[in-house]
C-alpha cells in the first residue's frame, strides 16, 4: 500500500515544475551551498530528481534550505521533505503560532537563514515584532497572547529541558488539543533537522545580507523549575494500554499523557494510518503518539521506514547516531530498544556502556569515531568543525553524512514525542538504563 503522502501532487509534476523539453539548470532549481555544492539538474540520478520533482509540485514550489543537502540521499531526503511539508503547511495550529514555533526551533539552533525566512513569514503572520526582537535576543518575550505563551513555554521547556511539566503540557493541550500538540512537537522535530542540515553546511543567506542572530550560551531562556538533568516524574499507575485486533495483527497502544487508543475508537484516518503502519514495522512506540495527528504519523512512519531499512551507511553506526541521540535526550525507551540493536549491529558493549553514562568511548574504530565526534560536536556546540566534517566525509562520503543528519534528526523526533508523553517501558522488568547528566555528551 502506497505510504508516502501528496500522492494526487506527483501527477502532472513536469507540467507544474518543468516544461516538457526544457532541461532546468542550476539557476532553475536555486539550489546554494558551501560544504555541499550547489548540485546541477543534469547530474542528478532518477531518485534525485524524482526528489526535485516532488518538491517543484509541492507546496514549496521551490527548493531554499536543506534539500540541496537532502538530495544527497534522495529516498530518505524524499520522505523527510514530505513529512517537513506536512508539518509545515497542514499543522492545526494557528500561523502566527507554528511561524513563531519555527523561529524559536531556529534561535535555538543559532541557525541563522531558518531564522531569517521565517522571521518575515511570523511577522507577515502578525506577530509582534517586539516579540520577535526577545526571541532574537535570547530574552523571553513579554505581552505574549495565551495562544503564543503557551506555544512559547511548551517549545522552550522542550528544547532546553528534554522534557515538559505539567502544567505546561495542560496549557498546550488545553488551547491546541492533542492534535495540536503533537502538530507543534513535528513541526520543532523538523525544523530542528533543517537547523542541524543548513548548520552542517554552512548555509549562506542571501547576497548582502547580514547573520542576525548573536551566538549565546543560552539562545533560550529555560521556563519552569525542571532543569535539563532533572529526572521526568513518571507514574506507572496513569498508564493506559489498549489492545487491539487489526485483520490478522495484534496492537497494543499505550501511553501516560497520551493514554492508549483502541482501534475501535480510532477515526477513519486514524485507521487508515494505523493500518498503513501495521504492514511496514509495525504501530510501535511513539505511533500512540503520532496517530493523534494521523496525517503526521502516516509521514513519520514513511520516514522512519527509510531510516530504519534502508540508509546507506552500516547499522552500526546508523545505530551510534540514534545512541547518541537517546543519551542527549534522555529517551529511556528509544536507548533500551537501541542498545541492543547497536551491539547486535557491532558495537561493543563498552561503547554502548561508555555513552550510557556519559563518558567518550575508548577504542573506537575509525568510522565510529568519525560518526561519534560529528553527532556530540553537532549537539553540543550546534556546528561542525572543518575536521570533523571532513573526517566523516572521508569515511562514509556525502551520502552517508546525510544518512547519519537523518538517523540523528528522526530520532530526535522520537525522543520528543516520547519524552511529552513520558512513554512507559516495555514491562514492570525494565530499569531505566539512563541517569540524568548535566552533561549527557562529553
Amino acid at each position: 500500500m502506497q505510504r508516502l503522502l501528496f500522492c494526487a501532487g506527483w501527477i502532472g509534476v513536469i507540467g507544474l515544475g518543468f516544461n516538457y523539453g526544457q532541461t532546468p539548470t542550476t539557476r532553475d532549481l536555486g539550489l546554494v551551498g558551501d560544504r555541499f555544492r550547489p548540485l546541477q539538474y543534469e547530474e542528478l540520478t532518477p531518485e534525485q530528481k524524482t526528489m526535485v520533482e516532488h518538491l517543484f509540485s509541492g507546496e514549496r514550489g521551490g527548493m531554499r534550505g536543506p534539500f540541496n543537502v537532502l538530495l544527497r540521499s534522495p529516498e530518505m531526503g524524499d520522505t523527510a521533505q514530505q513529512f517537513g511539508g506536512q508539518a509545515r503547511f497542514h499543522s492545526a495550529l494557528p500561523k502566527q503560532v507554528s511561524e513563531t514555533v519555527i523561529i524559536l526551533t531556529g534561535r535555538y539552533w543559532t541557525a541563522q537563514y531558518e531564522w531569517s525566512s521565517h522571521k518575515a513569514a511570523a511577522l507577515q503572520a502578525g506577530l509582534n515584532p517586539a516579540i520577535a526582537e526577545a526571541i532574537r535576543a535570547g530574552k523571553r518575550p513579554t505581552g505574549m497572547t495565551p495562544d503564543l505563551e503557551a506555544a512559547y513555554n511548551f517549545i522552550d521547556e522542550l528544547l532546553t529541558t528534554h522534557q515538559v511539566s505539567d502544567a505546561t503540557f495542560q496549557a498546550a493541550k488545553d488551547r491546541f488539543g492533542e492534535k495540536g500538540v503533537v502538530d507543534m512537537m513535528a513541526l520543532s522535530g523538523w525544523y530542528c533537522l533543517v537547523s542541524m542540515t543548513l548548520n552542517v553546511d554552512r548555509y549562506p543567506l542571501a547576497k548582502g545580507a547580514k547573520p542576525d542572530l548573536d551566538p549565546l550560551d543560552n539562545p533560550l531562556p529555560p521556563t519552569g523549575t525542571a532543569g535539563f538533568a532533572t529526572a521526568p516524574v513518571l507514574n506507572p499507575s496513569a498508564v493506559v494500554a489498549k489492545t487491539s485486533l487489526v485483520g490478522k495483527s495484534k496492537m497494543e497502544l499505550r501511553g501516560d499523557r497520551f493514554p492508549g487508543i483502541a482501534y475501535e475508537e480510532m477515526t477513519p484516518a486514524q485507521k487508515a494510518a494505523t493500518e498503513r503502519a501495521l504492514s511496514g514495522r509495525g504501530a510501535i512506540g511513539a505511533f500512540n503518539v503520532a496517530i493523534r495527528s494521523p496525517e503526521i504519523a502516516d509521514a513519520m512512519w514513511a520516514f522512519g521506514d527509510r531510516i530504519r531499512f534502508h540508509l546507506s551507511v552500516p547499522d552500526k553506526l546508523k545505530e551510534m547516531a540514534i545512541l547518541i541521540t537517546g543519551r542527549y535526550w534522555m529517551a529511556q525507551f528509544e536507548w533500551l530498544a537501541h542498545r541492543r540493536a547497536g551491539v547486535q549491529a557491532g558495537l561493543s558493549e563498552a561503547t554502548v556502556r561508555a555513552i550510557a553514562e556519559g563518558k567518550r568511548p575508548a577504542s573506537l574504530a575509525p568510522d565510529e569515531q568519525a560518526v561519534y565526534n560529528f553527532c556530540t560536536e553537532l549537539y553540543l556546540t550546534k556546528q561542525v568543525s572543518d575536521a570533523t566534517f571532513q573526517a566523516i566525509k572521508d569515511k562514509l562520503g556525502e551520502r552517508g553524512i546525510v544518512d547519519i543528519l537523518g538517523a540523528a534528526g528522526y530520532y530526535q523526533i522520537v525522543s520528543m514525542f516520547m519524552n511529552v508523553d513520558r512513554y512507559p517501558l516495555a514491562d514492570a522488568s525494565q530499569k531505566p538504563e539512563l541517569s540524568p547528566l548535566a552533561k549527557p555528551l562529553p
